[in-house]
């Protein structure tokens, strides 16, 4: 067994009482021997479900979600072109949509709403143009990736009991790492050549000049100016020293993918942690300027089991490219069943004893952080289904809304069927729909 000593060895009242919280760089090694102690003593029994969903509800769930993809995919290719015809054509959509959601999540939720009510498909309607004047080349993939980072920091904006908005900041760092990320986790690039860039990146966010030597570099320092316009260095320090501590994590990340490596060789989960902590982290702090060490505490989790979850749905992509997560290590000779439940009962753990963040909203978002997390694990096992045993597969079947196989084919037909400029026009009509009802027309 693993001698876990060595992360429990600072006393959490001592480093709050003598430790400046503007050093984010204590503030990250505090909370991931905080967050390696809490994953060590989170258990590993089957997770406990709300409820069994049976197959013939599935079935009929099945039938819904077809119905409803195609004619959403009728909708989008018939937008009417007569004046007074679109308000009744958005009510429509928005109709559909409500019945996708309480056909996947249930009646109880009300998320859709909740989601719109507060924005957020406004500021990705704002985003996605943004994005266009910024750099008109980058893909479809690339551009929803950063949307993901930006609904998170809406999601943070209202634990702030703030109102959702796209700030420069927001927009800079949910495009800085699909630029970066994106080119660290290249196969076909050496790690010579992503040392040598992350040196540059470094200089940046230290606000030191290096040359840049190509598009992608001259993208990345634009944003990182464009952070440092909102947030000056000296007045605030976290914002700074979280961007930084985000790219010492992406640093030490790059050990990951040297080679295949065996459990216990390198630290993979402390870097997996040390990584996924420190970008909510760094989230927080560009949202709202300064954080408590309790709000540090959560955005630090929240990033943890995000990583989690990201690595869980690449799990056999890494593992072919040799990149080394707590997830792909134990997959080349074991099955993920006990980790994938040991992540479940994290994530609980990590939403439901935070200490912050109490308000109604707030409460009502955790919910809904769960329960979205819950799907995309669904949604990841039944793309990964060769890393878990048949016997777990089936177990935890048994409480998805649809079956696994089905999840496959949905994401396949979507991905066909569907462009960008109609998850474009989604964003529109919920924004839109979002107007209307400010104004009280619908």
């Amino acid at each position: 067994m693993e001698d876990r000593g060595e992360y429990m060895t600072i006393n959490a009242d001592d480093w709050e009482k003598n430790s400046s919280f503007n050093d984010i760089g204590k503030a990250v090694e505090h909370l991931k021997l905080k967050y390696l102690n809490l994953w060590w003593n989170t258990k590993a029994d089957f997770y406990k479900f709300e409820r069994e969903i049976e197959l013939s509800e599935k079935l009929s769930n099945e039938r819904k979600v077809e119905r409803f993809r195609k004619e959403l995919f009728d909708e989008l290719h018939n937008i009417p072109n007569k004046e007074g015809e679109e308000k009744d054509w958005i009510d429509r959509i928005f109709s559909l949509i409500k019945e996708l959601e309480a056909n996947i999540i249930g009646n109880d939720g009300g998320y859709i709403s909740f989601f719109v009510d507060k924005g957020y498909s406004l500021v990705t309607e704002e985003f996605i143009k943004e994005v266009r004047e910024f750099d008109s080349s980058m893909n479809v993939y690339d551009t929803f990736q950063a949307i993901r980072n930006v609904w998170i920091m809406n999601s943070i904006q209202v634990l702030f009991n703030m109102e959702p908005k796209l700030t420069p900041s927001i927009f800079s760092y949910s495009m800085l790492y699909p630029y970066s990320d994106n080119y660290l986790d290249d196969p076909e690039i050496s790690t010579e050549n992503k040392m040598d860039f992350n040196k540059k990146f470094r200089k940046w966010l230290c606000g030191e000049e290096a040359k840049t030597s190509n598009t992608n570099e001259e993208n990345i320092y634009k944003l990182v100016k464009k952070i440092e316009g909102e947030f000056p260095r000296e007045r605030y320090p976290q914002v700074s020293q979280s961007l930084l501590a985000i790219h010492k994590g992406q640093e030490k990340s790059l050990l990951q993918q040297r080679e295949k490596s065996l459990p216990y060789e390198r630290d993979i989960i402390g870097i997996s942690i040390e990584k996924g902590g420190a970008s909510v982290l760094a989230d927080g702090c560009l949202v709202k300027g300064e954080l408590t060490l309790e709000e540090a505490d959560f955005m630090f989790g929240y990033g943890v089991f995000l990583q989690i979850i990201d690595d869980l749905q690449d799990v056999e992509e890494d593992l072919s490219n040799g990149h080394m997560t707590i997830l792909s290590q134990v997959a080349q000779k074991w099955s993920l069943d006990k980790l994938v439940n040991k992540l479940l009962w994290f994530i609980e753990e990590t939403v439901e004893n935070a200490e912050v963040f109490l308000s109604e909203d707030s409460t009502k978002l955790k919910k809904i952080i769960q329960k979205y997390c819950i799907i995309m694990i669904f949604e990841a096992i039944s793309k990964n289904r060769k890393g878990f045993s048949k016997k777990y597969i089936k177990e935890l079947e048994k409480y998805s809304m649809l079956r696994f196989s089905y999840y496959k084919k949905l994401k396949r037909r979507f991905q066909k069927e569907f462009s960008s400029e109609d998850i474009i026009d989604i964003c529109t009509i919920l924004s839109k729909k979002y107007d209307s009802d400010k104004v009280g027309v619908v």
